[in-house]
This record gives C-alpha cells, structure tokens and sequence, in this order.
C-alpha cells in the first residue's frame, strides 16, 4: 500500500508532466503553423516583387521585350536563395533561365552523406503571367524544391525556438518532482496527524487531541471533528467509570442494609417486628424500582415501544397527569398550573405510554426539588409545525456546568442530591424517548431560581378538518376545582 504522500506527489507529477507535454505540442504546432503562414506571405511577396521587376524592365525597354541582362538581380537571388527563374517572352520562347539541374546540383551537394539524391521530379514550378497595361507579355516560372523555401538563419531560428521551448519543459520536469512533494506534504502532513491522533484515541489514549492548524477547509473539519470525537469519548469514558460505580453504590446500599438486618435478626441482636420488615420491605421496593428503571431504559434504547405509533392529543395526557399530580402538590403546598388553548388540537404522531412516562417523570422532577410554597406550570403551545411543550419549576435550579450531563445515566448534579431519593435514570429515560419519536428536549436553569424543560414535537396534521376550526382561541390557566390525588 502506498501513502497519501506518494499519491498526491504522483498525481501531481503525472498531471503536470502531462501540462508541460501538450504545452509544448501546442506551442510547437502554433510556432510551425504561424511560421509556414509568415513564409508563405513572404514568398508570395517575393514572387509578386519578381514580377514587378520583369515589368519594370519590360516598360523602360519601351514595351520591346527582355533581353539576356533582363532582372540580372532576379538571377542572383535565384542562386543565392535556391529556386530557378524561366523568363519567356509573349510567344512562350525563353529569353533566359537559371536551370533546376544547377540549383539541383547545389542542394545535393549539401547533403549529409547516405541520404537520397534529389532529382528534378522533386520540383515544384509555379508559372506566372506578367501584364502590362491589362495585357499579358512574358511569362516567369520559378521552380523550388520545397513547397516553402527558408534560409539557414530562419532554420536556426526555428530550431532554437522549438529547443528552448524543449528545454523549459525539461527544466519544467525536474522542478516539478520537488514541487509536488512539497505540495503533498502540505496536504498529506495534517492528515498524517490526524491518522495518528485517532490511533492513539483507539488505544484508549483519551486526552489527545489534535492541534496543527490548516487552511484546508476540509482537513480542518475533519480535525474538529476527530476533537469533538475524542472529547465525546472522553466523556463517555468518565461516565462509563461514573456509571460502574454508581450502579455498584445503588445495588450495593440496599443489599448491605438487607444483609445486615437480616444477619442481626438471625443472631437475636435485633428483635424481629413489623417496623424493621417493613423497612427491609421499602429497600427491596428500591431495589426493585432501580431494576425496573433500567428494565425501562432498555426497552427504549432497544426502540421496542416505538412499534406501537399513533395519533396522541398532548393536551389530554398532560390533563390526565395534571389531574394526578394536583392533590399532591397541594399537599406539598405548591402551585400546580396547566396553561393551552382550549380550542386548538395538539396532536402528534407517538406512543401514548412513552410520552406519558416522558411528561410524568419531568413532573415528579419538578415536585421533588420545588420546596413548598413553590410554583409548577405546564404549558402548551403549537404553531403550523410544532407542538410545545414547556414544564416550569421554582426549584433549586441546575448548575451551568452541569447541564449538559442530566440525561446521563446515574449523573446527579451534585451529592447534595443524593438525599432525595432518585435512580439517576430517569431524565435518560426520557431523553431517549424524546429521540426515538425525533423531537428535541432542551432544559434552561439558574440556581435559587428554576427550571425549565422545553420538549418540542412535530405537530401531526390528521386528515379530516376540525369543526371547530374557527372558533375564536381563549388562553388561561385551567384548574380542577375538586383535584385528584394520584394514586
């Protein structure tokens, strides 16, 4: 297997060499294709100022003809440049030319050694006419071996253009090893990095945490993300540990007063009387209720109860709750209130038992830590997409730092706690039974002050329209004159 390094760097390399190889192809063919127009304007230029030139003579002859000293400049370019020159007359006869064979024999001579002779079949003539006044009076042919004559320096022009152009990639080729290292380094390194800081976190290094810095947007998302992984784990972790012992302390307690009192009634220290079997009575109910909670909290981790979907009113299973917590309260001597609209629906789509152990428990919650005197207030509320759901409290409150591990098993805000009786599962219990209907649970608190937990549904739109509809809304609390003392 090959690294991220090595992959990037090859990439890279491929790519450019691959940029640099179709540069120059592009570059070369633009340069000989730019080159071939240039030359071809050039020779006919060339072939349009012979022809002038033939006319020229022709008209200070007073329009008699050529003779053999006729464009004597003409003959000299022809030797020198390399292409032969037929001047004829009107009639077609030639008044004189610089012959193929002769500039043939030329070209041959400058031949590398083993390469093919040229012959005259190998020439191109082209035959123009020379007019004057409208009138045609002469013909010049001229006759060259290639298509496009260029000279030794234009040659070398071309060569050493299309070299340096072969050279600047070559040199382009060399950097470009270097360059794409250092270009992988600069993405593979933080991934490295981060590579590492996940390694150590699956070796149950908890505490590391990833701090190189990079402009990579995505990188720099992955880092965050791998830190909020660890610092998750990390939390887990501690509560794994803080779970284990207290499990051991709540299973631990009750089976130590069992053992003991029994052990102690065996000996004959303790007489055996009703007041001490009922109090060993109340820790086997403990320890029984523990065990149920966590019997629950399995059910809804497993998402069993969640089989059983359905249309629910809220407001009818807060009034039934309402109807059941006021007796109580009013012997606590708090203030039970429950504020909705008595003409809207507040429909949702779950199940009725979950959601009811959801409302209960945040409600037993509220009645344990609100002191007498102390005022408790359901509220509900629903706009076109949401039913809310707010249970307020004037409670002790929650400590800031606190609040984000209330829905962790056995979590008790702090060991002052402790002496109110309490699992430490029950806001876990509900937390799950707010994800498993995909509604959302948030909790606002100051300390001395109170409490608010917000749950938030999706409100259900059932398919027939209510009468009732457009009623005019009336808020205000609503109250039992004659409340119910929950069983």
């Amino acid at each position: 297997m090959n690294t991220i390094r090595f992959k990037l760097a090859s990439a890279i390399t491929v790519s450019a060499l691959l940029a640099l190889i179709l540069t120059y192809i592009i570059i070369n063919f633009n340069i000989n294709q730019q080159y071939s127009i240039y030359t071809k304007a050039n020779q006919a230029e060339r072939d349009e100022r012979i022809i002038r030139e033939f006319r020229s003579d022709y008209i200070a002859n007073n329009k008699k003809g050529w003779d053999v000293t006729s464009g004597s400049s003409v003959l000299r370019e022809g030797q020198v440049s390399g292409f032969s020159v037929k001047l004829e007359n009107r009639e077609g006869k030639t008044v004189w030319q610089l012959e193929p064979e002769l500039i043939i024999s030329e070209l041959n001579a400058k031949q590398p050694d083993g390469a093919a002779p040229i012959t005259r079949e190998q020439f191109k003539f082209q035959r123009h006419e020379i007019q004057v006044d409208g009138q045609v009076v002469g013909y010049v042919t001229l006759g060259q071996y290639t298509p496009l004559l260029i000279s030794k320096n234009e040659e070398q022009f071309i060569f050493s253009l299309t070299m340096s152009v072969l050279v600047s990639a070559v040199i382009g080729s060399i950097l470009i090893f270097p360059f794409s290292l250092f270009l992988s380094n600069q993405v593979s390194d933080p991934i490295v990095s981060i590579a590492k800081t996940s390694l150590k976190l699956s070796k149950g290094k908890l505490k590391t945490r990833e701090t190189r810095q990079t402009d990579i947007v995505e990188i720099d998302q992955l880092r965050q993300s791998i830190n909020k992984l660890g610092e998750k784990l990390d939390q887990q972790d501690t509560l794994r540990r803080r779970l284990v012992s207290d499990l051991s302390h709540e299973l631990r307690n009750p089976l130590n007063v069992l053992q003991t009192n029994l052990e102690a009634m065996i000996d004959g220290v303790v007489p055996l009387t009703k007041e001490r079997l009922a109090s060993l009575n109340n820790e086997v109910i403990r320890f029984g209720k523990l065990i149920g909670n966590l019997n629950v909290l399995k059910e809804f981790e497993a998402d069993s109860q969640m089989e059983q979907m359905k249309e629910v009113n809220l407001q009818t299973l807060c009034q039934d709750l309402y109807n059941n917590f006021l007796g109580v309260t009013q012997e606590k001597n708090q203030h039970l209130t429950f504020n909705y609209n008595r003409w809207e629906k507040y429909l949702i789509r779950g199940n009725y038992h979950s959601l009811y152990q959801v409302v209960l428990n945040l409600l037993h919650n509220a009645m344990k830590f609100t002191p007498e005197g102390g005022r408790i207030n359901l509220y509900l509320n629903r706009d076109a997409s949401y039913v809310t759901l707010r249970i307020r409290d004037s409670g002790m409150g929650i400590p800031k730092e606190d609040l984000g591990n209330i829905f962790e098993r056995f979590y008790r805000v702090d060991k002052s706690r402790e002496v109110i009786e309490g699992s430490g599962l029950g806001l876990t219990i509900v937390k799950r039974i707010m994800d498993n209907h995909d509604a959302t649970i948030d909790v606002d608190s100051k300390v001395g002050i109170g409490t608010v937990f917000t749950l938030r549904f999706h409100a259900y739109q059932p398919i027939r329209e209510e009468a009732s509809a457009h009623r005019t809304p009336s808020y205000g609390p609503r109250r039992k004159e004659h409340p119910q003392k929950s069983p």
